[in-house]
């Protein structure tokens, strides 16, 4: 037995990485998926809005009623399969997070903790960089009284 007391296997552990990968795959292929169908819906509808500028297609009535039946069918189509990518993304958004509340708590404790590091050295190089502008502002300033104290007040002779 190559467990330590109260922690995972290296086996378990590789296995748990493996289906982490697994299901993040997943997740990016629904989400691939049905952005692409949202997309491709979305230029077919606004495709299809455009009119004809060919006469001919128009000149028998039956021929306008046809075209324009085939055409609110197709859009009503694939306004209903945008409605239906739409709600398999807010379902994806639903499993993503409850992905990260069941499954990465030590992840996102990790990612926390270094995001607030990252911040803090950010804000301390912020802090140094202004201390510096500002002592060289004063340091101007006071060269800048000194210079027009020395050359433009009225000496007493």
């Amino acid at each position: 037995m190559s467990r330590v007391a109260g922690g995972p296997s290296k086996k378990s552990s590789s296995r748990t990485m493996a289906t982490k990968n697994m299901i993040i795959d997943e997740f990016k292929r629904r989400l691939r998926d049905n952005i692409k169908s949202l997309n491709d819906n979305f230029f077919h509808i606004i495709q299809a809005a455009k009119v004809s500028p060919d006469d001919n297609a128009y000149k028998n009535q039956t021929g306008k009623m046809t075209e324009f039946y085939t055409t609110k069918n197709e859009m009503a189509v694939r306004a209903q399969l945008m409605v239906r990518a739409s709600d398999e993304l807010l379902r994806l958004t639903t499993d993503l997070k409850e992905f990260l509340i069941l499954h990465d708590f030590h992840f996102l404790t990790h990612n926390i903790k270094s995001a607030e590091a990252q911040c803090e050295d950010e804000l301390r190089k912020q802090s140094q960089f202004h201390q510096a502008i500002d002592s060289d502002v004063s340091n101007m300033l006071l060269d800048l009284e000194r210079e027009i104290g020395e050359n433009f007040y009225l000496r007493h002779t």
